[in-house]
């Protein structure tokens, strides 16, 4: 959960405006159902309860290396997390000196939801799919090929150019899309939780 940090040098990098939210919600409802649950957390603008256990991870390549030592063990995967989707291609070890142009070289990071199935074909996958500014059936459409691109047997998808839904808000309308669509009009956080685990409830 929470946005994956990627430096450029030894004091400065690219991040994103993930809170962490959704993925604390998600959490405290499965912790209220009953399950025993692993929070792999990047960068976060909430606390996070001691109830939790929780491996904090700086950028992809980490949450990617803990995430697949975990999956094996677990029965289902939600990936809330934002991950950086480029890292730097030649990373400096000092301070890059700010008195000179600056020209950067970016390469795709490992899309980690795509490996998970691959670790465990058995897991029940949870996908988040965040655009901004499409319609509704594009956003449909990109839901559907996480789908087959990565196996995800449900994907939680939503437009954060909407006021009302962007990152570190406290409310979301999404859809949850599998074989069928359900809309999830505007609502807490907390609700969002507790629809989408009804649903992979009715699936596993």
């Amino acid at each position: 959960m929470g946005g994956t940090y990627e430096p450029i040098d030894s004091v400065r990098g690219i991040t994103n405006k993930s809170s962490g939210k959704m993925g604390l919600e998600l959490a405290k409802e499965a912790y209220i159902r009953g399950a025993n649950l692993t929070l792999v957390v990047a960068n976060v603008s909430v606390e996070i309860p001691s109830v939790f256990d929780v491996i904090k991870v700086e950028t992809g390549a980490q949450m990617n290396n803990i995430v697949l030592d975990l999956v094996p063990d677990f029965d289902i995967f939600i990936s809330t997390a934002a991950v950086s989707d480029f890292e730097f291609v030649k990373k400096s070890n000092k301070k890059i000196d700010s008195s000179k142009s600056l020209s950067i070289n970016l390469k795709p990071t490992t899309k980690i939801i795509r490996q998970i199935k691959k670790v465990n074909p058995d897991i029940f996958l949870v996908g988040f799919k965040a655009e901004f500014n499409i319609s509704r059936d594009e956003i449909i459409e990109c839901a559907r090929k996480q789908i087959s691109d990565a196996g995800t047997d449900l994907v939680v998808a939503n437009d954060i150019s909407k006021d009302c839904c962007h990152f570190g808000s406290d409310n979301n309308e999404v859809l949850i899309v599998d074989e069928d669509v359900l809309t999830v009009p505007l609502t807490s956080k907390k609700q969002v939780a507790k629809i989408i685990f009804d649903e992979i409830s009715k699936k596993i």
